[in-house]
């Protein structure tokens, strides 16, 4: 089964910043790994919370589109 997310960049850190987007339905998170450095993601809420329903959303190979380009990512905590 294939899953595909769409993420944003995002520029607002810390606590209270991540409190505001909570409220304004998007979750915080953050892409690492690889060759790359860490870079700071929105999602949608309510997009994200669906497929977490779904068991094989937790363990499978996420495709991810980010300023226009697909990543191959795995969910973490």
């Amino acid at each position: 089964m294939k899953f595909e997310i769409i993420a944003n960049s995002r520029s607002r850190q810390g606590t209270s910043e991540a409190r505001r987007m909570r409220r304004e339905g998007l979750v915080p998170g953050v892409v690492y790994g690889g060759n790359k450095e860490s870079a700071p993601i929105e999602l949608d809420h309510n997009g994200i919370y669906h497929q977490l329903k779904q068991e094989a959303f937790h363990a499978s190979i996420l495709t991810m589109e980010l300023a226009g380009n697909t990543e191959q990512v795995l969910l973490r905590n």
